[in-house]
Order: C-alpha cells, then structure tokens, then sequence
C-alpha cells in the first residue's frame, strides 16, 4: 500500500506505518528532527558523517537516547547496523544489545539485523537510502534492513526474510514496511545500475525511466516488487512514498546536500 504512513507530530517526530500500527508493531522512521546535533547535522543525527565534518560522539550518543525513549527504552538496548552497502544480514541476540551504542560496532559490513528477542531495538541508518522493517506478528521475530540499490539488488530483503524463517517466522504472515527513501523524481541513475537488475529479471526495468542519457530510478517500486517476487503478500507491505531529497525540513538527503549532512535512523522492536 502506497502513502500508508502517518507523521506523528512532536518533540521527537516520526513517521510510522499505517499497517504495522494496526498490528501494533513497534516501530519508527525518525526525521531530521528533534535532536541535539548542530550545523549540518542539526537536528536528530545518528552517524559520525562521511565527510571532513564531523558530529561528535556525545551528540550521537544523546540522539540514540532520545529515540529509545519514544520506545519507553533506554540508548543501550540499541543494536546499529555496521553499513557497507552489502547484502549481509545477522541475528541479533542478547549478546548484540548495545552494540555500537556501549560497546564497539560491527567490525564488518552488516546491512541487516534480524531478532527474536524483546526490547532490542534494531536500528538502521539512512540518508536517501530505503529502510526496510520487517515483523512477523505471530512468530514475534522482526527485522531491519538498509536496503539502496546495492541491497536491493543483492537481495537484502531475501537474506533477512530466510533467517527470519530459521528463528521461526513465516513467510505468509511477514509484514514489511519501506520508509521514505529518494523518490523517483529526484534519483538518477546510470545504465549499470539498471543492468544489474536486469540480471536479476527483464520486468525490473520497468522501475527505470529513461531521462537523456540517464534514468530515474523508482527505489519504492521496485523493493516492492522485489518482496513479493520472493513471497510477501501484496496486502503486507506498506510504504511511504516520500522522498527524502524533495523534504529538506524532514529528512537527511546525500543527493541533495553530499557527504557533510546527518543521518536518519529507524528502529523496530518487539
């Protein structure tokens, strides 16, 4: 379902599904908004930055306690994502709780988390980028996955949804949300990267609109074709549809403002 989340309004905003509302999963797709960051990060940043302008750890540290907050939690039931732009996914256990946040990251690129276990809040980074959550509300495993063209078309969500099924899940009853990510307005792409997934099958193409030398790539569309071509039901994906280059006041973007810029995160637990 496409334009299915809602924008809760406060000191903290977020976007949430409409969908995983209803099952009361919880979730959130943080703005820019409402943190302690400054300058090029203001406001809710969650990285260091790519950049030679960096935020500080302390500032990092604030923000991932006021999003665990929103979740009656506290920062050191966080586990980050180490992203590389990989199709790796790992579980996340009792031993990953604070992970990045009290104790060192991931020392290899990790793009997705996967967990059955309470309150560990799986957190995965984004600055144009699509956050995908997943939540099986009958197995109560869920999962989070930083999911660009990279991930896509590795298969991320595949990864995430098959270690999902070890733990218990299944397919047929797992709910996905893809959060607000670059429109198809606003991304351009070369022919290599519609190339590689024209390997993975022809009808992907149709994602791809031809603009001079170039095409706008529909990065909603066609992770959500990519979801139901592996088995999740139309009716169990819901989506933003809100570009992040295009909404300046809400959203980090890397095509609009390039490596010195924030970070938004979104988190889900059980």
């Amino acid at each position: 379902m496409r334009n299915d989340f809602i924008y809760i309004e406060g000191n903290v905003p977020y976007y949430k599904s409409r969908l995983f509302d209803s099952f009361g999963v919880r979730h959130a797709f943080f703005t820019r908004n409402g943190g302690v960051s400054e300058g090029v990060f203001d406001s809710l940043n969650f990285a260091l930055g790519a950049g030679d302008i960096k935020d500080s750890e302390e500032n990092l540290m604030q923000n991932y306690a006021i999003a665990a907050n929103v979740f009656g939690l506290e920062k050191e039931d966080v586990c980050r994502t180490y992203q590389t732009h990989t199709a790796t996914v790992v579980y996340a256990d009792e031993n990953e709780r604070g992970r990045g946040i009290s104790f060192p990251n991931f020392d290899y690129g990790v793009d997705g988390l996967v967990t059955d276990k309470k309150d560990l809040l799986l957190s995965v980074r984004t600055a144009d980028c699509v956050p995908i959550l997943f939540y099986d509300t009958n197995a109560n495993i869920c999962g989070a996955v930083h999911a660009g063209w990279r991930g896509a078309v590795g298969l991320i969500a595949k990864n995430a949804i098959e270690l999902m099924e070890k733990l218990g899940a299944k397919r047929e009853n797992i709910l996905a949300a893809i959060g607000p990510c670059i429109g198809e307005c606003c991304y351009e792409v070369g022919g290599e990267v519609r190339d590689e997934f024209m390997k993975l099958d022809n009808k992907y193409s149709s994602f791809f609109k031809p603009q001079n030398d170039k095409f706008m790539l529909d990065l909603t569309g066609v992770n959500e074709a990519i979801l139901i071509d592996i088995g999740i039901k139309p009716e169990n994906i819901s989506s933003a549809d809100i570009c992040t280059k295009c909404n300046g006041d809400k959203f980090f973007s890397h095509r609009r403002n390039g490596v010195n810029r924030g970070t938004m995160s979104s988190f889900i637990c059980i």
